[in-house]
C-alpha cells in the first residue's frame, strides 16, 4: 500500500525532500550544470534502477500464452484509466512535457512516466514541472473542492451519501455549481470497455475453470461497478498457474478522504510448491490475533482467518502499483464484507522481492548498520518478514470498536494508509516474535528479523513523506530510537538493533497503531504522525550517504513484452 498520507506529511517540521540528491529540489525542471554534471532531472531518474523482470515462459502452453497476452492487453487499458485517476490532465501530457531530444528532456519524460504525472512522490509531491501543487484529491474530485465542500454537500443532500462515498465513483461539478457522483464504468468507459473485452477473450482461452470464472466475472464488474462476486471468484482461484489480480483496489491516491480506489494489475505465474510451504502460517492467524498487544474487546477472534498465500513470479504490472515505488507483496481484497466471508489472499512477488534485496536492501544494510549486524542480513528473513507484513493486514480491527458501520479507513480517513502500513510492519515483526516463543523459529532467526526490520525502515523512508510506507517507516524508526530499541554510534554513524530491548518495544509500538485503528482516533493519528514523523539529523546523515550510491527503487522492464513477439 502506498501514498495517502499527503496532507499530514506536508505539516511535518522537516521535509523529507532534504534527504534527496542535492540539486533535486521541487518546482525546477532541472538544468545542466555544464560538463558531465547530470541535470536535476537526470539525478531524479537515476534514483530508479532499470531492472528486467523475467519469468519462465516455457511453463506456458499455447492457450496459456494467449491468456497472458490478453491479460497484458487488459492491464494496459487499466493503466490508461489509472493515469486519469492520478491526474485528469494526463489526458494531454504533451501540454506540460518538454519537446526535443536532449538528455534532460528525455529524463523529464521518463520521470513523468514513472511518477504518472509531474509531481515527485520521493520529494513530498513537489512538482518537477511548472504545474503548481498536486491536487489532494488527485483526479477523483474537482481540483478546487475542499473537504468542507464535500461534507457540506452530503449534509445538504443526504440522498447522495452512498454514491459520493463509494469507492467506485468520481466527483465532478455540474454546470450549475453543484456536485455529482459518476460511476467508474461511465467515467472511464473508453478504457474499461476494451479492458473487459480483453478479459473475456482471456477467459475464452483459459483451460482452468476457476480462472475462466474469475475473468468473466471481473469483466462484468468493470462495466457494472459491482465487484463482490468477482472478488469472491478471485479468492476461490485454485490449481491455477496464471495468477492475475486486476481491478480497483488501493486508496492511496485519494488524499482527501482515502476512499476512492485506483485501478491496478498484477499478472504472475504461481509456484504451487513454494505457496504450499508457506500455507502453514495460515493456521497460526487465530493465535496471532489473540496475541495482539491490545485489549480483547478490540480483537476479531470470530473472523474466518482464511489467508491463502500465492508465491508468484511477476510477469507484468500496471496502474497504481507501477507508480513510483514498486510493490513486492500485497494483501487483498480490501472489502471488509469479502474478508468476513472469504478471508484475504497474500501474494508474494518473488522475483521482485529478490531484485530489491540484491540491489537495494543489502547495500543499504552495509552502509547504515554496524558491521556485525549488516553481515547477518539475508534474503530468507526479508522474505519472511514481507510475508508476515501482508498477513498482518488481516489482523486487528476492520471496524471502529462500537461502530460496526464505520471501517477503520473511514475513521482515520487520509491518515489511515500510513498508520495501516506501519501497523502491518510492527504487528508482523511482533507476531514473528510470538511464533519464535512458541518454537516455530529459533532465536537466531528472530534476531535476524529485527535486524532486517531496521535496515528495511531506511529503505522505505526513502520513498518520501507523501508515501504511506515512507511516513509509516519514519514513525517506526523514531519510536524505536526514542525508546531504546535502536542504538546509534556517533563515531561511526552506524545504527544497530538492540536485540534485548526490541521485543518489548516492538510490542508496545504495535499496540499504539492497533489502538489508533480500533478507536478510529483521527486526531490521535495526526498527533502520532506529526510527533514521530520528523527526520532526525543522524537518520538524514545516513540517508545522505546512500544518495547516488544505492537506488531508491526499481524501474521494471518487463521481459514479457519481448517474449510476446515470439508467441505470435
Amino acid at each position: 500500500m502506498r501514498g495517502a498520507a499527503a496532507r499530514v506529511a506536508r505539516t511535518l517540521p522537516l521535509a523529507l525532500s532534504m534527504m534527496l540528491i542535492t540539486g533535486c529540489g521541487g518546482g525546477d525542471s532541472g538544468t545542466s550544470g555544464g560538463g558531465d554534471q547530470p541535470s536535476a532531472a537526470e539525478q531524479r531518474l537515476a534514483q530508479f534502477a532499470p531492472t528486467t523482470i523475467a519469468f519462465d515462459d516455457s511453463l506456458l502452453n499455447a492457450n496459456q500464452r494467449t491468456v497472458v497476452a490478453k491479460l497484458v492487453e487488459a492491464s494496459r487499458h487499466l493503466d490508461d484509466a489509472f493515469k486519469l485517476q492520478a491526474w485528469r490532465d494526463n489526458a494531454h501530457p504533451e501540454e506540460v512535457l518538454p519537446a526535443g531530444t536532449s538528455d534532460e528532456a528525455d529524463a523529464i519524460r521518463e520521470y513523468f512516466r514513472i511518477m504518472y504525472g509531474p509531481w515527485d512522490a520521493l520529494d513530498s509531491d513537489e512538482p518537477f514541472l511548472d504545474v503548481g501543487e498536486k491536487p489532494e484529491g488527485a483526479g477523483f474530485y474537482p481540483e478546487d473542492m475542499t473537504r468542507e465542500d464535500f461534507d457540506t454537500w452530503i449534509e445538504e443532500h443526504p440522498e447522495d451519501r452512498e454514491a459520493f462515498t463509494s469507492g467506485y465513483t468520481v466527483i465532478r461539478r455540474t454546470g450549475k455549481g453543484g456536485l455529482e457522483a459518476i460511476p467508474y464504468s461511465e467515467a472511464f468507459r473508453a478504457e474499461l470497455e476494451p479492458a473487459a473485452r480483453a478479459l473475456r477473450e482471456a477467459a475464452a482461452a483459459a483451460d482452468n475453470p476457476s480462472l475462466k470464472t474469475f475473468l468473466e466475472k471481473r469483466a462484468d464488474a468493470l462495466l457494472s461497478d459491482e465487484y463482490y462476486d468477482s472478488e469472491v471468484a478471485w479468492m476461490r482461484l485454485e490449481d491455477n498457474l496464471i495468477d492475475p489480480t486486476l481491478g480497483p483496489y488501493e486508496v492511496y491516491e485519494d488524499g482527501l478522504f482515502g476512499q476512492k480506489t485506483s485501478f491496478e494489475s498484477f499478472i504472475g505465474l504461481k509456484d504451487p510448491g513454494a505457496s504450499q510451504q508457506l500455507a502453514r502460517l495460515e493456521g497460526f492467524l487465530r493465535d496471532l490475533e489473540q496475541a495482539l498487544p491490545i485489549p480483547d474487546e478490540h480483537k476479531y477472534l470470530d473472523r474466518p482467518f482464511k489467508a491463502p498465500i500465492s508465491v508468484i513470479d511477476l510477469v507484468y504490472s500496471a496502474g497504481e502499483t507501477r507508480k513510483g515505488v514498486q510493490t513486492i507483496a500485497f494483501n487483498l481484497p480490501n472489502d471488509p464484507k469479502v474478508r468476513e466471508n472469504e478471508g484475504s489472499k497474500k501474494v508474494m512477488l518473488r522475483n521482485v522481492i529478490q531484485a530489491k534485496f540484491d540491489r537495494i536492501l543489502k547495500p543499504i544494510a552495509e552502509e547504515v548498520l554496524v558491521r556485525e549486524q549488516a553481515d547477518r542480513i539475508g534474503p530468507n528473513p526479508y522474505f519472511t518478514r514481507v510475508l508476515m507484513h501482508e498477513l498482518s493486514h488481516a489482523l486487528g480491527p476492520d471496524y471502529v470498536t462500537g461502530k460496526p458501520d464505520v471501517t477503520v479507513g473511514q475513521g482515520l480517513k487520509d491518515r489511515y494508509s500510513a498508520i495501516e502500513e506501519a501497523k502491518a510492519d510492527a504487528v508482523g515483526t511482533h507476531s514473528l516474535g510470538v511464533l519464535t516463543d512458541r518454537g516455530e523459529y529459533d532465536e537466531e532467526f528472530r534476531q535476524e528479523i529485527y535486524i532486517d526490520h531496521v535496515a528495511d525502515m531506511f529503505r522505505c523512508i526513502r520513498f518520501g513523506a507523501t508515501e504511506a510506507h515512507g511516513l509509516g517507516c519514519l514513525t517506526q524508526l523514531n519510536y524505536l530510537l526514542q525508546n531504546g530499541a535502536i542504538t546509534y554510534d556517533e563515531e561511526t554513524g552506524k545504527f544497530a538493533a538492540d536485540l534485548e530491548a526490541m521485543p518489548e518495544v516492538m510490542s508496545d509500538l504495535a499496540g499504539q497503531y492497533l489502538l489508533l485503528e480500533a478507536t478510529g482516533d483521527y486526531e490521535g493519528a495526526g498527533q502520532f504522525l506529526e510527533r514521530y514523523g520528523t527526520m532526525p539529523p543522524e537518520v538524514k546523515d545516513a540517508l545522505d550517504r546512500l544518495a547516488g550510491r544505492v537506488p531508491v527503487d526499481l524501474d521494471p522492464q518487463y521481459a514479457v513484452m519481448d517474449e510476446m513477439e515470439g508467441w505470435e
